[in-house]
């Protein structure tokens, strides 16, 4: 199993069924755009919050950053999901389907075995961005909390903010990834990677332009102030991005052939009996 996810074609971001992006493996469709609205609408809230007490100095940290696309996966995720439902329920009153949606359809409904032989790639530009919006979010999300309750909390006061953006994250996606279909792939953990590396290269340009944090300070996080920057700091900082990192991964990875497995079992109970 792990030797095929290292495949290089598993790269990409393509994937048998987009279906697997919209629906969901225990839940009516209607009930899996209510739970993601719902979650839209507190996280868009807090998010807005954010952004009238503090400004566009918002956007200079990681955890806005992070928080920030999972507001926006939300919003693609949330989309995809209802345009499912309309043509679910189009198809359902007998209305007419364009023959270009007639192939979608049948693609997206084949048997697996069938397409597995093909290996045609049923995503559209709309559901790989969501793919890449869902490593981000899980993986990434994941490292946010766990680096902010380890390493960077320090005195800083908890409250539902604080809550919402540092644990509430992993929270929505680790529920996310257990009621939909979206898959994960190993090789993936590059994406998440790169997306750190975007991250520092911006907190290193920001300093080196002169930005302060919202305290006027120059640095943006304590840990990570380049003007006396200490090794363990840095050596604590690689040992998050090649160790922790792929392991927080590894167990968006391990859940999701979790959920599959309870699925598939659950699944052939039901039929036979």
């Amino acid at each position: 199993m792990f030797r095929e996810e290292f495949q290089l074609k598993h790269f990409r971001l393509w994937h048998l069924v987009c279906r697997d992006f919209s629906d969901s493996k225990w839940l009516p469709l209607p009930v899996f755009i209510a739970y993601r609205l719902i979650v839209l609408v507190y996280i868009f809230a807090w998010l807005i919050y954010n952004i009238c007490r503090s400004g566009g100095k918002l956007f200079i940290y990681l955890t806005n950053w992070t928080f920030t696309l999972l507001n926006v996966y939300f919003i693609v995720a949330t989309v995809l999901s209802c345009i499912a439902l309309f043509k679910d329920v189009k198809k359902k009153r007998g209305k007419e389907t364009s023959a270009l949606e007639m192939a979608e359809e049948s693609r997206d409904e084949v048997d697996e075995p069938l397409v597995s032989a093909r290996e045609k790639d049923a995503l559209q530009w709309q559901h790989k961005l969501l793919w890449l919006l869902h490593i981000i979010s899980s993986t990434g999300g994941l490292f946010v909390t766990v680096g902010y309750w380890t390493v960077l909390k320090g005195n800083e006061k908890v409250d539902a903010n604080n809550i919402t953006k540092h644990l509430l994250n992993s929270v929505f996606m680790v529920i996310d990834m257990w009621l939909s279909r979206i898959p994960v792939r190993l090789i993936h953990c590059f994406y998440v990677f790169l997306y750190f590396i975007v991250y520092i290269l911006f907190s290193v340009i920001y300093w080196l332009l002169g930005g302060t944090n919202v305290e006027g300070k120059q640095y943006i996080y304590k840990p990570l102030n380049y003007n006396h920057l200490e090794p363990r700091i840095a050596g604590l900082l690689v040992l998050f991005l090649l160790v922790v990192l792929p392991l927080l991964h590894l167990f968006f990875f391990g859940l999701t052939k979790l959920r599959d497995h309870l699925y598939e079992k659950f699944t052939a109970k039901n039929t036979y009996y």
